[in-house]
């Protein structure tokens, strides 16, 4: 029997429950693609190479959903932090910043380590692969600042002010290499699914901004 004057917990663990589920449905989604749209350089593969370049491929698309929940970390959306409290979601943030650094760097090896590192992708026409190299860049960059700021000297609002544009800056480019660089994207549903989810985030994410300067009240 619920004690008279006890609000429920019964919402906090639904909307749980909710976050979890698509956060579940999201990653087994991405990571079942390798799988079901087989790029073609997998059909050239055998034994270890095989084995690293699909590693490589599910590092890759582990890191594109640790980055889309890393930006609704950063968000600092209300419910969230109803149902999580703000410092842990801060703490998730910085834990999973840490966390897509080594997952990149393990996808960037395993891909070209079948190929061998002397015939590294460079020029026009591997663009999307260039973009991939620009996206580990700033991750690199975002990490160290970050957990380094006292050694580089950065006072908070000028780390702020590098650090926020590039986390975005940096979604739009992790969606332009995967829709580009791998041709299990390159049609299909797969291709639909990820371009439906890039212009839903974007849409939440110019919401969730919207909302907040809105209900900023404004200085005298």
């Amino acid at each position: 029997m619920k004690t008279p004057g006890k609000p429920s917990r019964f919402p906090t663990i639904f909307y749980k429950v909710i976050v979890l589920l698509g956060a579940a449905l999201l990653l087994g989604g991405a990571l079942a693609v390798p799988f079901y749209y087989e790029t073609q350089t997998l059909w050239y593969k055998t034994g270890a190479d095989r084995v690293m370049l699909r590693a490589g491929q599910l590092a890759g698309l582990f890191a594109l959903v640790l980055l889309i929940g890393q930006i609704l970390l950063a968000l600092r959306v209300k419910l969230f932090e109803h149902l999580y409290g703000g410092a842990r979601l801060i703490r998730w943030h910085q834990i999973n910043g840490v966390l897509i650094l080594c997952t990149v760097c393990s996808h960037v090896f395993l891909v070209l380590a079948p190929e061998g590192f002397d015939n590294l992708p460079i020029g026009r026409k591997y663009w999307p692969e260039m973009i991939g190299g620009l996206l580990l860049l700033f991750l690199l960059t975002m990490v160290l600042t970050s957990r380094f700021r006292s050694w580089f000297k950065l006072e908070y609002a000028r780390w702020r002010m590098l650090h926020k544009p590039m986390g975005y800056l940096s979604l739009v480019l992790v969606f332009f290499h995967v829709l580009f660089v791998s041709e299990s994207f390159a049609r299909g549903l797969p291709r639909t699914v990820l371009v439906t989810i890039g212009i839903g985030l974007a849409l939440f994410i110019g919401l969730v901004q919207v909302l907040r300067r809105t209900s900023t009240p404004l200085s005298p």
